[in-house]
């Protein structure tokens, strides 16, 4: 499965499903000892505030795909 495949799969899930994945993604990927736990924690509440905005209608977000193509053309 390629990289492309497995984001379109990722995609059809639930929201709450993605959350889910996210989090235990980001958990595994919090495990290893190459990551700065000041950091990763600064990220985790940077996401909770984001989240809880979105949640209270004070800003909207951008749609999955549009993010990833815009990554995808600034790697081109």
């Amino acid at each position: 499965m390629t990289l492309e495949n497995l984001e379109a799969e990722v995609l059809l899930l639930p929201k709450q499903s993605q959350v889910t994945l996210l989090a235990r993604m980001l958990e595994r990927l919090g495990q290893s000892n190459e990551i700065d736990q000041e950091v990763s924690s600064i990220w985790v509440e940077e996401a909770e505030m984001r989240d809880r905005a979105m949640d209270n209608d004070e800003t909207t977000g951008i749609p999955a795909e549009q993010v990833f193509q815009r990554v995808r053309t600034s790697l081109q």
